[in-house]
């Protein structure tokens, strides 16, 4: 006879691997079919499991079986998580480079403001993760830290992110009239 959820829970609150292993296999595919109708990218579905689980081990000791079934209580972690994913995403998109300057000589101006054009096509062709990285870092004005805390993620991870995307930036940015070339 199957475990029932709610022991599997109380199993997980007392730290017991095997009964994470036997809950994590009988939600993950149904957490990640959610996961990918609200976030639509592999990627970002793929760690926000991660974390929804993550979850379900941390505080499975405050789950409470009169509030809502554990298949329920699952999916709202993760529906959560995912939202919250999606807001970070919306933050990131919606940041702006600066203002290319004014500019007393109007060649320069059109100079700035078609570089400016570039650097945001360059951007647009980034991988979600990356474009958020550097968008926090050189628009949004964080540090490393600030950014692997803002975004709960190790430092390692965020400091890759950003050097991958400058790298494909520099690719994408490297040809006729590069960003920042004196005509």
């Amino acid at each position: 006879m199957p475990v029932s959820d709610d022991h599997l829970l109380e199993l997980i609150a007392a730290r017991d691997h095997g009964a994470f292993a036997a809950f994590y296999d009988r939600y993950a595919a149904r957490v990640y079919g959610l996961l990918i109708r609200i976030l639509g990218n592999c990627t970002d579905a793929e760690d926000v499991l991660q974390e929804a689980f993550l979850q379900v081990w941390e505080q499975a000791g405050r789950f409470d079986p009169a509030r809502a079934a554990a298949d329920v209580w699952v999916l709202l972690i993760a529906r959560s998580r995912a939202v919250d994913r999606l807001r970070k995403r919306t933050a990131v998109t919606s940041v702006e480079l600066p203002d290319a300057g004014r500019s007393d000589d109007p060649a320069r101006g059109l100079e700035l403001v078609e570089a400016a054009g570039r650097v945001r096509s360059a951007l647009d062709h980034l991988p979600a993760e990356q474009k958020e990285a550097i968008g926090l870092a050189f628009f949004g004005g964080l540090t490393h830290e600030q950014i692997a805390a803002r975004l709960e993620l190790p430092l390692g991870t965020v400091k890759t992110r950003i050097r991958l995307g400058m790298g494909r930036l520099r690719g994408r940015l490297a040809g006729p009239n590069p960003v920042g070339a004196d005509a």
